[in-house]
């Protein structure tokens, strides 16, 4: 990379109620409000021992029985989505007599002559179990886990209509035993095929999604209200997604790239050529990192004034090192049990310990947070929020990424740095952009510059250079302040 990067955006953003040029501000976006919809996947897998499979499925029932006393409590309108379902919720979190009726709900299953199979069969899988196998998996247990949760709930829960169809539907063996006992042939069979299992129960997976949308779609589904359609439909694979949210916590990004020529970004993220183009100039770290310096919360001060404590946020200037996205053909793995990052330690305790206290050899690292373990977590992170498929190479892009540690970055203000006016070198006005618009920010500059003393801002005029038969952009050499 050069001395200098480049980042698109719209005259709204810089003139319009953000003032973004005004206030020399660079907006931090969720990956929601990014354009690539896989923007931070991770290609998960699970592997683990018997300890964590179990808890695994303590978990899962935790988070339904949940749910279900939401629905009962709160009506047939409450939402449940991947950001609601409490799945940061353990067992020590409930009250006495929840939580009594938890206990009461897993000595149930796993006295369930198949399901107390589960864990083992699982910690057996010769492969690592991906997304679509356990979702495979998750449907048809999911009922007999729904049904041993409202029977356990009666008769401290209504009795629903819903909870009277799944008792009077007969209870078909599983056959656990013998499913993983297919899966584990084929992939002795297949070891040049590593992807087997997952090939075959996407076609499952895909199945059971079809059947639910046309359920959906002929409105047999909405008989009860959103809430009971998720519980007795979609709920293991909204469960699974609900998933990421423990593991790297909320991240925030903002974009630059190191070609501010591209048509095609232009079209994208210049407001369709009627934007601009702003040229920041980046510092080199000692660790040869390149960095971007930004008034950010970097502590919080205390002081004592009678009986109050004042609480200050300090903020200063700091470089912000620029990640370079990585194009790939597909997605780095991520291990789902080795990266639960955000737990605390008592929520470390219920997936990762036994009945008996004993320590889950897959959680050890986590646990006692190793500094393999720590560089291994912290690799994983920064692979994920900075990979994209190769479709997208062209942006060759870079971005700076924000945590929530000292501050609640889930407020946009908290989000929203400062940088030095003196980084912003010039700005590139796109081929439509508007004389009204380019007049507007050639004041704000002018302002800014006067009020410093600088004469060496760079203005640009992006063109179709027939030439070189692609869009490059022109000095505007006349154009300077004294």
């Amino acid at each position: 990379m050069a001395d200098f990067i480049f980042r698109f955006r719209s005259t709204d953003a810089l003139l319009g109620s953000r003032a973004e040029l005004e206030r020399q501000e660079i907006y931090f976006a969720p990956p929601k409000q990014l354009n690539d919809p896989l923007e931070g996947y991770k290609d998960l897998f699970w592997r683990g021992d018997a300890i964590v499979w179990k808890n695994f499925l303590r978990h899962y029932v935790l988070c339904l029985m949940q749910v279900i006393l939401l629905t009962l409590e709160q009506g047939e309108g409450y939402q449940i989505t991947e950001d609601t379902l409490p799945v940061k919720m353990i067992d020590d979190d409930l009250c006495q007599a929840v939580r009594k009726i938890f206990d009461t709900v897993c000595e149930r299953i796993f006295s369930d002559h198949e399901l107390a199979l589960l864990p083992e069969l699982l910690e057996q899988r010769i492969s690592p179990i991906r997304r679509n196998e356990l979702l495979s998996l998750l449907w048809p247990i999911h009922f007999h886990l729904f049904k041993l949760v409202c029977i356990t709930l009666q008769p401290e829960m209504p009795f629903h209509p819903l909870d009277a169809i799944f008792r009077e539907r007969d209870d078909r063996p599983l056959r656990l035993a013998e499913s993983f006992a297919a899966l584990n042939e084929w992939d002795a069979e297949h070891a040049d095929k590593p992807d087997i299992v997952e090939a075959m129960t996407a076609k499952s997976v895909s199945a059971i999604e079809q059947t639910t949308f046309i359920h959906d779609y002929s409105g047999a589904s909405q008989k009860y209200g959103p809430a009971w359609k998720v519980i007795a439909s979609t709920f293991p694979e909204v469960y699974l997604n609900s998933l990421e949210n423990l593991l790297f916590g909320d991240w925030y990004t903002a974009c630059f790239v190191a070609d501010p020529t591209q048509a095609s970004m232009w079209g994208h993220y210049g407001d369709s050529h009627r934007g601009v183009c702003l040229k920041f100039r980046i510092a080199t770290l000692p660790s040869g990192e390149q960095a971007l310096s930004l008034n950010r919360q970097t502590a919080i001060s205390g002081t004592v004034q009678g009986t109050k404590r004042i609480t200050e946020r300090i903020y200063e200037y700091s470089p912000q090192p620029l990640q370079e996205v990585r194009y790939a053909d597909r997605y780095g793995e991520v291990d789902f049990f080795g990266s639960l990052g955000t737990l605390i330690p008592r929520q470390r305790a219920f997936w990762f310990r036994g009945g008996d206290g004993a320590l889950s050899a897959t959680g050890k690292e986590l646990v006692w947070e190793t500094e393999e373990w720590r560089k291994r977590y912290w690799d994983t992170f920064h692979r994920a929020v900075t990979t994209k498929l190769s479709d997208w190479q062209h942006e060759r892009e870079y971005r700076i990424t924000l945590q929530s540690w000292l501050a609640d970055l889930s407020i946009p203000s908290e989000r929203t740095l400062r940088y030095r006016f003196e980084d912003l070198r010039g700005i590139i006005f796109g081929i439509k952009t508007t004389v009204e618009d380019k007049a507007a920010i050639v004041r704000i500059v002018q302002t800014k510059c006067n009020e410093i003393g600088r004469a060496d801002f760079e203005f640009y005029q992006a063109y179709y250079s027939r030439l070189a038969g692609r869009v490059e952009a022109t000095a505007w050499d006349l154009v300077k302040f004294r």
